[in-house]
C-alpha cells in the first residue's frame, strides 16, 4: 500500500481489525502512520470508532468478525442516513460514544498509545445520545455499566476515573456501578446529585417532567438537591425518592426496586400512575407523538404490565378495554379522546 493510503476499503478493514483486536503488529503499524498523516485521519477514525461502539459489538468472550462488521456496516448506513436527513456535518454529532470506553479491553502496548493518542486529540467531554425509540448500554472506562433510556443524554470528561468519576445525566440511566470505595461515583441530573461508592440505582430525569425520581436497588447512595444541598438523604434498597420539581419537596417510598429496572430488560410496568406519565413514556418508547384532547384524561391511573415487543396499538388497546378513553392513530401521531 503507498503512503498515500488512498484506498478507504483498506483503511476500513485495517480500523476493523484493530477495533476487534486482530490486528498484526504490521496492520497497527499502518494504522498508526495513517492516523498521523492528519488530524482529518484522526478524526475519521473517532467517527468510526462511535460507530463500532455504539453497535454493541462488546463480548469479549466469543467474537465472530463476519457477524460484527456486517453490524458495523449496517450501523454506518444508519448513521449516514440520519446524517442526511438532519444535514449533519459529523456522524459523530449523532453517534457520540465515548473512546474511553475501549480502554477497559486494552490487549497491547500500540493499541493503548493509539487509543490515549485520540483521547489527547479529542474533545473534553463524551456525549451519548439515545434517540426516542431507542435503548443503548454503554461500558465506562471504570467497568461501571450504564443503560440509557429513550430520550437520554450521558455526558462525562475525558480524565473519567483518572481522579474522580463523575457524569451528567439527562432522562434516564440505570446504573450498575463499579466498586471503588477510594473514588466515589457521581451523578449529576438537574436538580439532584447522586453520590455512591458501588452499586445498582435507576435515575429519571427528564427536563420535562414535573419530578425527578431515584431508585436504589442495591448497596446505598447519598442524594443531594439543590433545593435542600445541606440535608442530603440516604437511601437504602427498595426505596424511592421523588423529588417534585414545583414545590422543591422530597418524597421517600418503599417499593418494589426491580420494576424501577425492568425497562432494562424491555418490559413496561406501570404501578398506579398517571395517564400523562404514562403517555411521556409510550411518546420516548415508540417515537410517536400523543395529543390528550381532554385535559380530565390526564389524572386516570393506571397499571399494567407490557412488552416492549408489544406494539403501542396493542398497549392503548388493552388500557382502553374499561371505556375511559378512545384514540386514533395515523402514522406517528396519536390523538386520545374521551
Amino acid at each position: 500500500m503507498n503512503q498515500t493510503f488512498e484506498n478507504d476499503e483498506r483503511i476500513d478493514d485495517l480500523i476493523v481489525d484493530y477495533l476487534s483486536h486482530q490486528c498484526t503488529v504490521g496492520d497497527e503499524r499502518e494504522l498508526q502512520a495513517w492516523l498521523a498523516l492528519s488530524e482529518g485521519n484522526r478524526r475519521y477514525f473517532i467517527e468510526i470508532q462511535d460507530i463500532w461502539n455504539s453497535s454493541g459489538i462488546d463480548d469479549k468472550s466469543f467474537f465472530n468478525k463476519d457477524a460484527a462488521y456486517r453490524r458495523f456496516k449496517e450501523r454506518i448506513v444508519w448513521a449516514q442516513r440520519a446524517e442526511k436527513r438532519q444535514n449533519y456535518h459529523h456522524i459523530s454529532i449523532l453517534l457520540r460514544v465515548a473512546v474511553a470506553v475501549l480502554v477497559f479491553v486494552t490487549g497491547s502496548l500500540s493499541y493503548y498509545a493509539i487509543n490515549s493518542y485520540l483521547i489527547q486529540h479529542n474533545t473534553k467531554q463524551y456525549a451519548i445520545y439515545v434517540p426516542y425509540g431507542a435503548k443503548t448500554r454503554v461500558v465506562l472506562p471504570d467497568h461501571s455499566v450504564v443503560w440509557l433510556n429513550a430520550g437520554s443524554t450521558l455526558q462525562y470528561g475525558q480524565n473519567f476515573g483518572q481522579k474522580s468519576r463523575q457524569v451528567a445525566l439527562v432522562g434516564e440511566g440505570y446504573f450498575e456501578i463499579a466498586h471503588n470505595p477510594a473514588m466515589p461515583f457521581t451523578v449529576k441530573a438537574n436538580e439532584a446529585s447522586i453520590r455512591d461508592l458501588g452499586t445498582k440505582f435507576d435515575v429519571k430525569a427528564y427536563p420535562e417532567d414535573s419530578h425527578l425520581s431515584v431508585t436504589l436497588l442495591r448497596g446505598s447512595i447519598q442524594l443531594t438537591t439543590i433545593y435542600h444541598p445541606e440535608h442530603p438523604l440516604l437511601l437504602k434498597p427498595n426505596e424511592l425518592a421523588v423529588i417534585d420539581k414545583r414545590n422543591k419537596g422530597i418524597e421517600i417510598k418503599r417499593v418494589d426496586a426491580s420494576e424501577a429496572a425492568a425497562w432494562t430488560e424491555g418490559k413496561i410496568v406501570f404501578d398506579e400512575e398517571y395517564f400523562g406519565q404514562i403517555i411521556r413514556r409510550l411518546e420516548r418508547d415508540y417515537n410517536v407523538v400523543i395529543d390528550i384532547r381532554d385535559p380530565q384524561l390526564y389524572h386516570l391511573r393506571f397499571y399494567g404490565d407490557f412488552s416492549q415487543a408489544q406494539s403501542i396499538q396493542e398497549i392503548l388497546n388493552v388500557m382502553t378495554a374499561n371505556k375511559e378513553f378512545h384514540y386514533t392513530m395515523a402514522q406517528n401521531h396519536i390523538t386520545i379522546y374521551q
